[in-house]
């Protein structure tokens, strides 16, 4: 077989693994999890490290990088996790429905959803959090906070954009939503940072 048909060969099988996992709605919504938690908690600690008067763009880097690989390897850990249990079960469905036990590339298939889900919800935290953390790579830190949290808003109302037009509702008003949650995040923070309150 030459490079052409084990190339052909190789994508009918994945197909087919994702035709048998329903494996890209799955994956979609790990990623779109993954980079809302990833966008939120960023803005979280970034508003939350200027709040206690003790911020620099050094430190925002170290704790914010530290922060999305922790975030990334929780997300990716409990995402492999959760669907090893899942896979099982859709396993086990349809051995009861073909009266015997499945194995072989069904077998094989429900593991690359497995390894493929927990990929997708480990990277797409970091993914969500770089960008704004970047920032104050680049620019001084009183440039670059507005900045910052202003592409983290715009980050989430991407994401709710692309949710309204998957889903064929009104893609401002998804936008809108996500946007709203990273509001309501930085209110929170605000109102309830110990420097504040004291």
């Amino acid at each position: 077989m030459g490079i052409r048909g084990r190339i052909k060969r190789w994508v009918e099988t994945y197909k087919l693994y994702f035709d048998v996992t329903n494996l890209v709605p799955i994956s979609r919504r790990y990623f779109i999890i993954g980079y809302f938690d990833g966008v939120i908690t960023i803005q979280g600690l970034i508003l939350g490290a200027y709040l206690s008067g003790k911020a620099s763009s050094e430190l925002i880097i170290s704790a914010g990088i530290a922060t999305a690989i922790a975030l990334g390897i929780s997300s990716g850990w409990g995402a492999y996790e959760a669907e090893r249990m899942e896979q099982r079960v859709a396993r086990k469905i349809q051995a009861k429905a073909m009266l015997k036990d499945v194995g072989g590339i069904i077998k094989r298939a429900h593991n690359f959803a497995i390894f493929i889900s927990s990929l997708v919800h480990a990277v797409s935290p970091i993914i969500g959090a770089i960008f704004p953390i970047l920032v104050f790579a680049f620019l001084p830190f009183k440039v670059a906070l507005p900045i910052s949290i202003g592409l983290g808003f715009g980050q989430l109302f991407a994401i709710g954009v692309f949710m309204g037009k998957t889903s064929g509702i009104n893609i401002i008003f998804a936008g809108l939503r996500l946007t709203l949650a990273g509001v309501l995040t930085l209110v929170a923070v605000t109102l309830l940072s110990p420097t504040h309150i004291s």
